[in-house]
């Protein structure tokens, strides 16, 4: 099918430039995409639809924030922004955009089966890039009004996200006339009690963690399975009856199904306990009824790095949850993994392996918190492992016997019981684990 505009359109942008059409893409119910050329490049021309403008918009501050949008500039890279805005042709605007990568695939697209990741591990860096993306957006008064599942583009090889339909972003005291879908929606907003802002924004990002991590929606148990779709339904699901469907109440209306959510059951049973409580929290119904207490960012990147430093691989390709550091068996070939050594934090301790990490969030510093501290790594000759500080600071270190030492920037400690090395001014420690 063909768009309304034809190959070798030109439009003029509020920049002064000109951008010609150069092919149809696709469609959707709110506008059409298309490929242009513009300053020399291919990219990508959103174009709206009327029917979609002139539905109970103000379309001219719907305009207007674009324009604002663009001159701010994106809050981080992750979000596939607005480029440059055309000027008015009739009734209707377009907006210009980078052409996502075709190594790129949509949230939905997972959620079906049509795409996987080859690890848990990859499941978590999605959801912290996520995560991190929103703490960016959160920090610059920007809110999301339309969170869906499309919006949402992995690379599944090398995990890294695009974040699309920027234009639905606005100040978070802003209206531009989007409320988003009902499924991806604060219930608050689903009841009209609301409109989006960031503590709706957070219960929206909860459901994209959910489902990435434990495969399902989590408001869709049983009882959403065993009736009729209608706008009545849709209302209760989402909104005044929403349910968690893994809350232990135990007159929870909404349960998970052991034969469709058999999947979201099993790793529901296998997730560490305090990535189950900042799930219980977002989504008690406290959270639901009253938007109370829900986790901001840097609580999820917290939890979220912690979990991936829990994950430890077995010999035979398998990803094992570590509980409380110790040595465990896997549940595919049943040997045991041993985790010889530990790093401990202020607050908990940490297995190593030669894929662990240390990130910002984890020594309770929210700027640039997911930024890398320390990683462990093989030496090349011996292959034993080490610290390798991947900081611009230089480290203060004590030796078991209490000589002080430093460790420079890309400079590497040995992995020796009892050292001490201290990271923006928190100390950690190296143990051996005696289990």
């Amino acid at each position: 099918m063909d768009g309304t505009l034809t190959v070798g359109t030109k439009i003029n942008t509020t920049s002064n430039d000109v951008l010609t059409v150069k092919e149809f893409l696709a469609e959707d119910d709110e506008s059409e995409l298309y490929k242009v050329t513009y300053q020399g490049e291919e990219k990508a021309l959103k174009w709206y639809k009327k029917s979609f403008l002139y539905s109970n918009k103000d379309i001219q501050a719907f305009y207007e924030n674009l324009k604002t949008n663009i001159n701010n500039g994106k809050p981080s890279n992750e979000f596939l922004w607005p480029i440059a805005l055309t000027e008015f042709d009739g009734d209707t605007f377009g907006y210009i955009m980078d052409i996502i990568p075709s190594e790129y695939r949509t949230l939905s697209e997972f959620m079906i089966g049509r795409v996987n990741f080859n690890s848990y591990r990859k499941r978590i860096d999605a959801c912290l890039y996520i995560v991190n993306a929103f703490k960016n957006l959160h920090d610059k008064g920007l809110n999301y009004q339309d969170l869906d599942a499309c919006e949402f583009w992995i690379n599944p090889e090398k995990i890294k996200i695009l974040i699309s339909e920027c234009d639905k972003i606005a100040q978070s005291d802003k209206e531009i006339g989007i409320l988003g879908k009902p499924r991806y929606l604060a219930p608050e907003v689903v009841l009209g009690k609301a409109k989006p802002n960031n503590q709706t924004d957070r219960f929206s990002m909860a459901i994209i963690l959910y489902i990435i991590l434990c495969y399902n929606h989590p408001l869709e148990g049983k009882r959403s399975l065993e009736s009729a779709i209608s706008a009545d339904l849709i209302s209760k699901s989402y909104g005044s009856e929403a349910y968690f469907m893994m809350d232990p109440d135990p007159n929870n209306p909404n349960k998970p199904s052991e034969t469709i959510h058999k999947n979201s059951i099993a790793i529901w049973n296998r997730l560490p306990n305090y990535v189950k409580e900042i799930f219980l929290k977002v989504f008690s119904q406290d959270s639901i009824k009253n938007q109370i207490d829900r986790p901001l960012e840097i609580d999820w990147l917290k939890i979220l790095t912690r979990f991936r430093s829990d994950i430890v691989n077995c010999s035979c390709g398998n990803e094992v949850f570590t509980k409380n550091v110790e040595s465990c068996k896997c549940e595919n070939c049943n040997n045991t993994i041993q985790i010889p050594f530990k790093l401990c934090l202020s607050d908990y301790a940490i297995p190593v392996t030669k894929t662990s990490r240390i990130y910002k969030c984890q020594l309770n510093n929210t700027d640039n918190a997911l930024a890398p501290v320390a990683s462990v790594v093989p030496t090349k000759d011996t292959g034993k492992l080490h610290i390798w500080n991947k900081t611009k600071d230089t480290w203060d270190a004590k030796t078991p016997s209490g000589k002080s030492k430093t460790v420079a920037p890309e400079s590497k400690i040995p992995l020796k019981s009892g050292i001490i090395f201290t990271v923006n001014g928190q100390e950690i420690k190296i143990e051996a684990n005696k289990n």
